[in-house]
């Protein structure tokens, strides 16, 4: 099976993971729509990859999604397949008094707020095309705490269990053509997500291998792929999550806080 001949909509489609995956989905022969809140990398973007087509949305605000629901659908009447990729990664030291509670909003905001618009907004539409899917990206950082990423990996904890939600709750209510996938992926340095991310560290993973990893689950319709290192941080977590916790602390906390 050849994923193609969809309409994929990508939320964060202008770096990292998505722009990864959204030149992808080209190569496969699909239509492919990006968002981004810069105008300048949607323009740049666009101009150099003919078949792709951007749209500015600030995803953590619901009237943004709401007037991209509408500019992008009537473009794109068959939209089927909605790509949430937009997200940031920070690191903050709660014991520093120049921390203020209102800097440890942004990731939520973007994170989940953002995953939980785009969903909610566009489902009514998704679930009457004939292959739906939805795909969330979390973390392995879902499966443990990063201790140096305070609010990170509750945001994509969240994401996981919002995926869960929203794939039990398709088939309690009869939509069982909605795929509703969860893209977990270990640290992918080259995206620049996080400034410290070596990217000769042994749980890294090229962004090529996470992207066929990817596809090859999307053509299976699994509900979730642990991709490279987030298969053992799964694995890790599940045998003795508090351990795990500790000792990855150990080890990340003296890289960003001396």
């Amino acid at each position: 099976m050849t994923f193609s001949n969809n309409t994929i909509l990508i939320s964060g489609g202008s770096s990292g993971i998505g722009l990864g995956f959204a030149k992808k989905f080209l190569e496969l022969g699909n239509q492919v729509i990006i968002t981004s809140r810069s105008k300048e990398k949607l323009d740049s973007l666009v101009n150099s990859h003919p078949n792709l087509y951007g749209y500015i949305v600030d995803v953590t605000n619901v009237e943004s999604v709401y007037s991209l629901k509408e500019q992008v659908l009537l473009d794109f009447p068959n939209l089927n397949v909605l790509f949430n990729s937009a997200g940031i990664m920070k690191s903050f030291d709660l014991f520093d008094d120049n921390v203020n509670p209102q800097m440890l909003h942004s990731e939520i905001n973007t994170n989940l707020i953002g995953t939980i618009n785009m969903t909610k907004v566009f489902l009514s539409h998704l679930i009457k095309q004939n292959t739906p899917l939805i795909i969330n990206v979390s973390s392995g950082l879902s499966y443990v705490s990063s201790a140096a990423h305070t609010i990170y990996s509750g945001t994509k904890s969240a994401v996981h269990m919002f995926t869960d939600a929203v794939r039990e709750q398709a088939i309690y209510k009869g939509y069982n053509h909605l795929t509703v996938m969860e893209l977990v992926p270990p640290l992918v340095a080259e995206t620049n997500l996080e400034e410290h991310a070596p990217i000769d560290a042994p749980n890294n993973m090229k962004l090529s291998d996470l992207i066929d990893q990817g596809i090859e689950a999307i053509q299976q319709k699994v509900i979730r792929l642990d991709a490279g290192y987030a298969k053992e941080m799964h694995r890790q977590a599940l045998k003795d999550s508090d351990t795990f916790t500790h000792t990855t602390a150990q080890v990340m906390l003296p890289r960003y806080f001396s």
